[in-house]
């Protein structure tokens, strides 16, 4: 490669690397879905003062974000722009690191770099704020080829850090990492058995030194180790069983059984299947052209096969919108490297006709996704209704506030209750409270060490064991009520998004024979005041 193309490929690292950060920092800026987009802002903040994920605050994933976010708000101030920066340096990294991959395989930096566009356009965007399934996912790519690469180049380096990031994914989000940790530990040890054996040692050093840095956490910290049991496997794996089998208190649209469907599968993810068939129909030609031989490049394509049905699966039983489609571009670059490097295919009509569809599916899903940011439930939203969210608060600089739901039409309406909120709760001892929220922000706001229940509350047992039948509910409940009596919490703070968004929570049992009197202050805002029992 002369000294020109040298200087044009860093170019392109340059121009991706730009982009795939500023498309998801603009569209973070769009609107917002409070459950999900605070998820990590409170408990990134609160971790700087002190407090703590599973030992302080109920969590049942995310732990590894929640840490990184701290970082970045000690990095750029304890802001929005913090928040958002975090977002999008991963969907740069996944960006990047996908156009690094393709480059080691196909030599057209123009089909690279297309591809690479595409994913940065239809990852993070999608939700624009740190969120565990994005982490989990993007790391799970990464993990994939880092894999796919460490049998390509037969290079220990990869074999290192592989399961680093196998361990970042799943302490991200349990799943779609726990399916594709999985499939890679039964690759690794078919490749073991059947191909080649240098690897270990590397791959073994990086496994002794994730289990280190799992103890290390575990004693710095001082992380109960049943509540870490329960908090990132045994409640967690409640939730994924009951969304399998159909389990009445399963979220419904998390019901595999009810989205099992030829449209639901195969129509919603039929952009994902044709690669997926065009990859597998390549691979038939291949084995064929080999005389029926299985070799590495059969194995690598199983592999790859295998990996996209389970982040299919997945997305079959999550609650939440599609956030996979930034998989169909890494899918078409794979099926790119099997024409131009296994069967020597460089034809011009293929890589337009594959140009063009890439364009119009990213164009398709960006303006599904981004533009009208249905990821966020906001696709029937009137964009021009928001406001500047810096009238809440000067650290919500760029932010544009419109939510979906009960404010969409008079979000003033909504940002003049929280600032009010605001104000209110500013008064009271930090310690001696409790917020129970989905507006998590009021700690950062009020630079407060608010004491928080969960990260999430959702109604039945989704993402808060609410319900009776849940054979965790006991365990939950007493860990709450010891940390009111060890607090010593005088006061209770349920601020809604929407009227009675927390009538599903039993004061009463959170309670015990506590004493209390309840107050409501508006439509948002309600004080549950713990009294002496006369």
């Amino acid at each position: 490669m002369n000294f020109y193309n040298i200087k044009i490929k860093y170019l392109f690292y340059i121009f991706l690397g730009i982009y795939s950060f500023y498309v998801n920092y603009f569209f973070s800026n769009k609107g917002l879905f409070p459950i999900d987009t605070f998820s990590f802002f409170d408990t990134g903040y609160l971790i700087t003062q002190g407090l703590h994920p599973i030992k302080d605050i109920w969590v049942i994933s995310g732990i590894f974000i929640d840490y990184l976010q701290a970082i970045y708000f000690l990095l750029f101030g304890f802001n929005w722009n913090a928040y958002v920066f975090h977002a999008s340096s991963l969907n740069m990294i996944l960006c990047l690191f996908f156009f690094y991959f393709l480059n080691n395989f196909n030599k057209n930096f123009y089909i690279n770099l297309l591809l690479s566009f595409s994913v940065a356009t239809l990852c993070y965007p999608v939700a624009g704020t740190p969120f565990p399934y994005q982490h989990s996912f993007i790391l799970s790519l990464i993990s994939l080829m880092i894999f796919y690469l460490a049998i390509r180049k037969e290079n220990r380096i990869y074999w290192l850090t592989l399961p680093i990031v196998m361990l970042l994914s799943f302490a991200s989000m349990q799943m779609p990492s726990g399916i594709i940790n999985v499939i890679l530990l039964i690759f690794i040890s078919l490749y073991y058995y059947k191909f080649e054996k240098f690897f270990l040692i590397s791959f073994t050093r990086g496994v002794i030194f994730c289990v280190l840095l799992i103890i290390f956490y575990i004693l710095i910290v001082k992380i109960n180790l049943k509540d870490l049991l329960m908090q990132l496997v045994l409640f967690p794996f409640s939730l994924g069983e009951g969304r399998i089998t159909g389990n009445s208190d399963s979220y419904e649209s998390a019901n595999l059984l009810k989205k099992f469907t030829i449209r639901g599968t195969f129509g919603h993810f039929k952009f994902i299947f044709f690669f997926i068939f065009a990859n597998l129909i390549s691979t038939i030609i291949y084995i064929k052209k080999k005389s029926n031989k299985f070799d590495k490049i059969v194995f690598l394509n199983f592999f790859i096969i295998l990996c996209s049905l389970g982040f299919i699966f997945h997305q079959l039983i999550t609650a939440n919108q599609t956030f996979i489609f930034s998989l169909i571009p890494i899918l078409c670059g794979l099926f790119i490297i099997q024409l131009n490097d296994f069967f020597k295919i460089k034809n011009r009509i293929i890589n337009t006709s594959i140009i063009l569809l890439i364009t119009l599916i990213t164009i398709k899903y960006h303006y599904d996704y981004n533009v009208d940011r249905k990821f966020m439930d906001l696709q029937n939203t009137d964009f021009s209704n928001s406001i500047k969210a810096n009238t809440l608060d000067t650290k919500f600089n760029k932010l544009q506030w419109i939510t979906p739901f009960y404010y969409k039409k008079n979000p003033s309406e909504e940002l003049e209750l929280l600032r009010k909120t605001k104000k209110i709760i500013s008064k009271d001892k930090p310690e001696e409270i409790i917020l129970i929220t989905n507006y998590q922000f009021f700690s950062l706001l009020l630079e407060k060490k608010f004491n928080i229940l969960n990260r999430w509350y959702f109604p039945k047992n989704n993402t808060h064991p609410t319900s009776k039948e849940n054979k965790y509910y006991d365990y939950y409940l007493e860990k709450q009520q010891n940390l009111i009596i060890d607090k010593k919490i005088k006061k209770i703070y349920l601020v809604n998004s929407y009227p009675d968004e927390f009538s599903f929570i039993s004061i009463k049992d959170l309670l015990k024979e506590k004493c209390y009197n309840k107050e409501k202050y508006n439509k948002m805002l309600t004080l549950i005041e713990i009294v002496s029992c006369n």
